[in-house]
């Protein structure tokens, strides 16, 4: 109880959450091949990201949200526009402070548009915490009030309580809410730091409060096993399993990068990178990072996972105290601007790449308040 006593202090009504910065920082534009590789091959000259992998060569909300945060770490405006346009008109019929964005647009035989218009409430998230923070580090106001309204959007139509977690935030506006109670939850949705950052911008509605104290139980809870699963049930306070999805692979391999992420001044960072030493130790045997963990049972994959896989797992290793094999797992970033290989290494991995690249070439980073710091923070303040 002391732990959640200490975050209801730090982001309840306490000192603390008036704390955030209140100037926002002009950064300059900086060099990153990576992402001008990543942009060439995957995001269109109007800003659509293309998972080309697809037949349907489709578009999904998380890569728009992915290449909003990209193009913000890059000081790419250009680019951060042109996304941002492209997702509001498509996918929220012109209007995020409205309607929460298709998560899957594409080609349907001759046709293009909404292929699946549920949500996806990751990506959300992202696209708010990408357009807060572009507000304060660009000047730009008009992005925080995108962001607040996409925020009362998430919270009234994909958060829900949770017997044993509070207020949680749902993976999607329907279908995750079961016809026996249960609740369907993703613990890759929710990194630690941005729903740090939410609860400190927005601390005059205490729900952001509530959902980041939820969010750190949820992945307190979900990795004891030492590995985490892509899909959670909690139902009458219990956690457990769906039998269909026992593993834990390409959802799952988010949340360590989240948590290897953010400030270590969070509160429940140690604890969350101390339940998964075990991971370590296993990584530091193979000397590779497994394509699936199935954390009930204990096995895990005897194949690799994907070059994105390993490249993802850098940071964690940096913030376990294993420099050397985070440099090792690095090798495995695509770091350059040649549009064919990165076609190669394909969107999803990319994704991860780019993440996790960014990062360890300290491109940016998290504070403790959740906010993002680029590379030039230095950099002159503007009222």
């Amino acid at each position: 109880m002391a732990l959640w006593r200490h975050l209801l202090q730090r982001l309840g009504i306490g000192a603390m959450l008036l704390a955030t910065t209140a100037a926002c920082s002009a950064a300059p534009s900086q060099s990153w091949p990576a992402w001008d590789g990543f942009k060439t091959a995957f995001v269109s000259d109007d800003g659509r990201v293309i998972d080309r992998s697809q037949e349907d060569l489709r578009t999904v909300s998380e890569g728009q949200s992915y290449g909003l945060f990209f193009a913000l770490v890059a000081q790419d405006r250009k680019a951060f526009d042109a996304i941002l346009n492209w997702t509001e008109n498509n996918l929220s019929a012109g209007d995020l402070g409205k309607q929460l964005p298709a998560w899957i647009w594409g080609k349907q035989g001759d046709s293009w548009g909404v292929i699946d218009a549920n949500s996806a409430s990751d990506a959300d998230l992202w696209i708010a915490y990408a357009l807060l923070e572009a507000s304060r580090i660009w000047c730009t106001p008009a992005y925080a009030d995108k962001a607040r309204a996409l925020g009362e959007l998430i919270l009234s139509k994909e958060s829900i309580e949770v017997d044993g977690l509070g207020l949680s935030i749902l993976p999607g506006h329907t279908g995750f809410v079961l016809d026996n109670g249960a609740v369907k939850l993703n613990p890759s949705y929710v990194p630690p730091f941005m729903m740090a950052r939410f609860a400190n911008a927005w601390a005059d509605d205490t729900r952001w409060a509530q959902a980041y104290l939820a969010s750190q139980k949820l992945l307190l809870e979900t990795g004891k096993t030492g590995s985490y699963p892509d899909w959670v049930l909690y139902n009458n306070g219990e956690m457990s399993l769906p039998e269909d999805e026992l593993r834990g692979d390409y959802d799952a391999i988010r949340t360590y990068l989240w948590i290897a992420m953010s400030s270590e001044n969070d509160p429940t960072t140690a604890a969350l990178l101390k339940q998964l030493s075990p991971l370590a130790a296993l990584l530091l045997k193979r000397q590779n990072m497994p394509e699936w963990f199935e954390p009930l049972g204990g096995k895990f994959s005897a194949e690799r996972g994907p070059a994105g896989f390993q490249a993802a797992m850098a940071p964690f290793l940096q913030a376990l105290g294993m420099p050397e094999l985070a440099k090792k797992f690095h090798t495995q970033s695509l770091k350059n601007s040649n549009k064919e290989a990165w076609l190669k290494y394909g969107y999803y991995n990319g994704a991860l790449s780019l993440f996790a690249q960014g990062y360890m070439d300290r491109l940016y980073e998290f504070n403790s308040l959740g906010e993002l710091l680029p590379r030039g923070k230095e950099a002159k303040s503007c009222g």
